[in-house]
């Protein structure tokens, strides 16, 4: 499962509260800086916000209010570059610290700066891309120190009737209905000098940038091994708290303490492995949505059918339907998940 830095998500809690509304008896306790926030329960907070709001174009109105400190010591990082080309180069290799959403790509183009996100976790929707684009571009601005707009942005769905709104926000023309989000900058207005950068400061911002990446790495390595575990588990019993302390010869208090270093409970653990392995069996398999849910822990189709719309936004058969690959491609696949059903079931 995917994550963002907590501190990212303030300027979400913050912006709530310039409206008066009370954001943590909507969303919860506001997270702490330096945590980590998984993907489904990012989605939801901004989705439940955005109704809140009544607002059309809810995550353009969030983006409005981005400065660099929503992105911690790698804001000012950036800030202290030489040039924003340099920050943005700078932004690509750190990007995981502030979100392991997908990535943005930069690409230059006939002197044309142009970053786009390619779709490759299926589209997340409208308030996804107006809240991601809008920040790129006041991040671009905050660098930069003066103003700089694109030649013309780009976005997956389709035209809304407050199009005007779009096109005020980017400063320039706006298209719907395109292959992925995009943002394009003439290349000329990027190369400037940032005034008053500190390379001393740099240096010691980018040093902690790279153990915070080293420190990452190694609590992925660590969780991601956890995961596996569990996955194990999943097929052959169903999962609990003491079956993963006995894969690793600890006690369950003692594995609940290791999980709880890392700001991880076994519930969001179990939780995100199932979504994992749901998502897989629906793309890679034609098996039975009843059949899935028992695979994955559940006893009922209708309780995994909830959690995943939870996870995806999405009902199970619909998720299915957008991601099901090509037949010829997938069937070593399908074939390797029916015998490991069959196994789990007992059937030969």
């Amino acid at each position: 499962m995917r994550c963002i830095d907590a501190t990212f998500s303030h300027l979400l809690f913050d912006h709530l509260a310039s409206r008066g509304i009370a954001a943590e008896k909507l969303l919860g306790k506001i997270p702490k800086a330096g945590s980590r926030i998984a993907e489904d329960r990012w989605k939801g907070m901004l989705e439940k916000a955005a109704h809140a709001a009544q607002d059309s174009a809810f995550g353009l109105s969030v983006a409005s209010q981005f400065s660099l400190r929503y992105l911690g010591a790698v804001g000012y990082l950036l800030l202290s570059s030489n040039n924003v080309m340099d920050a943005l180069a700078k932004g690509q290799r750190y990007h995981v610290l502030i979100s392991e959403m997908n990535p943005v790509k930069a690409n230059i183009e006939e002197n044309h700066l142009v970053l786009c996100w390619p779709l490759e976790h299926g589209w997340s929707g409208q308030l996804w891309d107006e809240l991601g684009l809008g920040t790129t571009l006041k991040l671009i601005q905050a660098i930069n120190q003066k103003p700089v707009f694109p030649s013309s942005v780009e976005f997956v769905g389709p035209p809304p009737s407050n199009r005007s709104i779009y096109e005020q926000f980017f400063g320039c023309e706006v298209s719907f209905n395109q292959a992925m989000p995009k943002l394009v900058f003439p290349v000329k207005n990027l190369f400037s000098p940032i005034p008053k950068t500190d390379p001393y400061l740099h240096d010691i911002l980018d040093n902690q940038a790279k153990q915070q990446l080293r420190k990452l790495a190694l609590e992925d390595e660590e969780i991601g091994n956890y995961r596996k575990q569990l996955l194990q588990i999943i097929t052959r019993d169903q999962p609990s708290l003491e079956k993963l302390a006995a894969e690793n010869g600890i006690s369950a208090r003692s594995m609940q303490r290791r999980l709880r270093a890392h700001r991880m409970s076994f519930q969001t653990l179990l939780d995100q492995t199932r979504h994992t392995l749901a998502t897989n069996y629906l793309r890679e398999s034609r098996l039975g949505l009843s059949d899935i849910a028992g695979m994955v822990g559940y006893t009922e189709q209708s309780s995994f059918s909830r959690a995943f719309v939870r996870w995806e936004g999405v009902s199970p058969g619909r998720y299915r339907r957008q991601n099901l690959e090509d037949d010829n491609e997938q069937t070593p696949k399908r074939e390797k998940i029916h015998n490991l059903y069959r196994h789990r079931s007992g059937s030969g």
